[in-house]
């Protein structure tokens, strides 16, 4: 765990010099003062906003280097070991990445060997300090035909896993949004009829892991720095008919509608992390929580502010520490309901703190495909007693500042003010269909993401006088227009000395220009927090798709 800290610490305070807190009041698209600005805008702030357009050419990949087998072999084989219960029968492994398998012996193994093979790969390594990690010695491309990957040492030392595919392998990671599970959709009689008849079938190459957070068991100290090695209260790869119904419904229902838009000729695995409300320091690795100083340690265990109190780090430390070698493709991200409050400020500093928690990940898994794609879901409008609009519109300004990063725009998903439990909206299937259509755009190149994701903020730039801005967005399509044909509505601003917005004009392909009767220090977009689409939205690319929430700090 510490081969990457200095690499992670440098691009952590690299992140946290890209912004500082935002403001609390703002002004509203009708000109009524709605609150004060409580925290000045910084310098830094406005220089995050102005940034240029992030860049989508990939690096050239390097490889890395592999386990030589002829030195492995040298050793004896060990005559006990065991191996990570993140691998199991049924699982699907990342394609075109290198495998890496690992696990734990006792000591008085060290110094003796543990082989592996699949696909017609091989892969050996010596067990150190009790444990080992061998990588295969090649890379393989999707196959739909399950095979054996056999995991050995000396006579008796073997574990088989049966049935393994290669294809894409999902993170999906979040709080109760993302625990929501494919049964409470199909038995809610308001949820649209795709969700509730939902094909699941052991036929579909489709396989699930769940790794709730509320299943630690009694020898995991939640909030201490300790990192549980292996997978704590396993439930291991399931098939759709028993893993799906306990299984996040967002995660499942995307993965069925790549899978079928894929001409269902490519397997997908899907892990799930979920934490019910849980504010995102839960999911931040010890190096990085103390990078961001977000938490306070008390007789070793770390909490910090939130919509509900709990511990810091735990569901890094002690569930995704334990897939940290698995290759991935890339992420899918609902949390934030529970970083509302402004006691802890991340309200204000989610895309810090989430560009630096993903650096750190990506950095982890780094063999081939390090800077993997994460897709993040926009805040729905759920109408609830506390105001989570302010983290909504900081989630909006993440792909500024994090590379391969994309929104998941939800204003149009949701329009249920009476439903009483709107916390946890029965939108999920609408959800997915538009996150599968924005990875398929990313990863697989169906279509295009700049009509699939919606317009996402890029830059803003203030006139001279300081009584007009221009926002840019990319993802617009053919081009920036209103649901409607008619104004623009949804953007709210700040400005100095009590003034009020003026005007909200298309001027441009990919932007608009707003006016105001004093000098402006932020633009925002869907500030309140029961606003939806086309209603009191009406920004939204040519596709239709809706622009994503959003607030831009100026000087």
């Amino acid at each position: 765990m510490k081969r990457f800290i200095s690499l992670t610490l440098a691009a952590v305070m690299i992140l946290l010099c890209l912004a500082s807190c935002a403001s609390d009041g703002e002004v509203s698209d009708t000109g009524e003062t709605t609150g004060v600005e409580t925290e000045p805008v910084t310098d830094t702030e406005a220089e995050t906003d102005a940034q240029t357009e992030p860049e989508t050419t990939e690096e050239p990949e390097t490889e890395p280097v592999i386990t030589e087998d002829l030195e492995a072999m040298k050793a004896e084989p060990a005559s006990s070991f065991t191996v990570s219960a993140a691998f199991g029968s049924n699982m699907v492994i990342q394609r075109d990445d290198y495998i890496r398998i690992w696990g734990w012996a006792d000591e008085s193994e060290n110094g003796k060997r543990v082989e592996a093979e699949f696909g017609g790969l091989h892969g050996a390594a010596v067990i150190e300090d009790g444990h080992w990690l061998l990588t295969l010695g090649g890379k393989l491309p999707a196959n739909t035909e399950g095979q054996t990957l056999r995991v050995f040492a000396g006579e008796g030392a073997e574990y088989k896993f049966e049935n393994v595919l290669v294809g894409d392998v999902y993170w999906v990671i979040g709080q109760s949004n993302i625990a929501y599970p494919v049964s409470m959709i199909k038995a809610e009689p308001l949820a649209s009829a795709p969700g509730r008849n939902v094909e699941i079938s052991d036929d579909l190459m489709i396989r699930l892991y769940r790794v709730p957070g509320d299943d630690l068991g009694s020898s995991v100290v939640k909030g201490s720095n300790d990192c549980s090695e292996d997978v704590v209260n396993p439930r291991g790869w399931k098939k759709p008919k028993s893993g799906a119904p306990g299984f996040s419904a967002l995660g499942y229902f995307t993965a069925i509608n790549m899978y079928n838009a894929l001409d269902r000729s490519l397997p997908i695995g899907m892990i799930e992390f979920d934490a019910a409300g849980c504010a995102l320091h839960a999911f931040l690795p010890n190096e990085v929580r103390d990078a961001l100083k977000v938490s306070k340690a008390k007789n070793g265990i770390y909490s910090a502010a939130g919509s509900n109190p709990h511990e810091s780090s735990y569901m890094y430390n002690n569930r995704i520490y334990s897939f940290q070698n698995m290759p991935i493709r890339g992420i899918i991200w609902y949390q934030g309901e529970s970083d509302c409050v402004s006691a802890n400020k991340n309200d204000t500093q989610y895309a810090n703190r989430f560009a630096a928690l993903i650096t750190y990940l990506r950095e982890k898994h780094a063999e081939l495909h390090g800077n993997y794609p994460v897709y993040i879901v926009e805040l729905p409008p759920i109408y609830m007693s506390f105001d989570y609009s302010r983290v909504r519109m900081t989630m909006g300004t993440i792909p500024q500042i994090l590379e391969n990063s994309h929104i998941c725009s939800s204003a149009d998903t949701w329009k249920d003010r009476t439903y009483g439990n709107n916390l946890h909206p029965y939108n999920k299937w609408e959800v997915s269909e538009r996150m599968a259509k924005i990875i398929l755009a990313n990863d697989y190149g169906m279509g295009g993401l700049d009509y699939e994701e919606g317009p996402v903020p890029l830059s803003c730039t203030l006139s001279e006088d300081g009584l007009s801005a221009t926002v840019r967005f990319i993802h617009v399509g053919d081009g920036l227009k209103t649901f409607d044909g008619g104004e623009v509505k949804g953007v709210s601003v700040l400005c100095s000395g009590g003034g009020k917005l003026g005007t909200v004009t298309i001027t441009g392909t990919d932007e608009i220009t707003v006016t105001a009767t004093s000098k402006i220090t932020a633009v925002m977009y869907n500030s309140k927090l029961d606003q939806s689409f086309p209603e009191t939205l009406t920004l939204c690319s040519s596709s239709g798709v809706p622009c994503t929430s959003f607030r831009m700090n100026l000087k």
